[in-house]
């Protein structure tokens, strides 16, 4: 109950509220150009159960449920048609049963950061306590065979701080479509923010995640290092996507 509770004012009084507004109900993203680090791994099943509300199912994986954690970087990000800047997000989930049957992809959200001040303050104004990192990193660099260091650095103002750092191989050509889903039971209600994806290509990486045993991410994964991401361990690229964030 005491986690449960340190996640709800981690999440409260770290976000960044930029002019929130009551009557926003949802925008959408246009997406160019962009790859994606991501890693699914086990945790301990009580610790994930006691982060998320109990009107969520969590997908069980023999005893232990999925930890998700994503970061990525797009050339060109618009929200609500306006113009495109580039983008960088980090955000950490853990896996779902979907609540409304749609996506390939479920995933309940716990922590979420981006470098883009437009889709920080429409997320707050939904009701997801996003947090603004100008600071947010995201790195591969890649030689000449394709196979690089890959490098995320997530250090909001007041928030504890949470990192990448292994290895990948650049994705192939061919690929095939997703549709992501990442849920968030907000002020204003449920929070859906869809990922529609018509191709995205995955090629192979290998990274761990860091951060203070301290925080509610530590006391998630046991300490300070994660490395357990098993399930799947990828870098993406995907040429184009749309997101939509929805409010019911």
């Amino acid at each position: 109950m005491r986690t449960k509770f340190n996640l709800a004012m981690f999440l409260t009084g770290f976000a960044i509220t930029l002019h929130a507004d009551s009557s926003q109900q949802g925008f959408t993203v246009s997406l160019r150009d962009c790859t994606e680090l991501i890693g699914f791994g086990p945790v301990e099943f009580a610790k994930a159960r006691s982060l998320v509300p109990i009107t969520y199912s969590l997908v069980p994986f023999n005893g232990s449920a999925g930890l998700v954690v994503r970061a990525s970087r797009c050339a060109g990000a618009g929200v609500n048609s306006s113009a495109e800047k580039p983008a960088i997000v980090a955000q950490i989930g853990i896996a779902i049963i979907p609540p409304d049957g749609t996506g390939d992809i479920n995933n309940y959200t716990l922590l979420y950061a981006t470098d883009h001040q437009q889709l920080a303050q429409a997320l707050n104004q939904t009701g997801l306590p996003a947090v603004l990192d100008r600071d947010l990193a995201y790195e591969f660099t890649p030689d000449s065979n394709g196979h690089g260091e890959v490098y995320v650095s997530v250090s909001p103002a007041l928030q504890p701080a949470w990192f990448l750092t292994g290895a990948a191989d650049s994705p192939p050509t061919a690929g095939g479509p997703v549709d992501a889903n990442w849920w968030f039971q907000g002020s204003r209600g449920l929070i859906k923010m869809s990922t529609s994806i018509a191709s995205i290509r995955y090629g192979a990486a290998s990274f761990s995640l860091h951060t203070s045993k301290l925080s509610v991410l530590g006391s998630l994964i046991g300490g300070n290092t994660d490395a357990s991401f098993v399930f799947f361990n990828a870098l993406g690229a995907f040429t184009a996507a749309n997101l939509t964030a929805s409010v019911n």
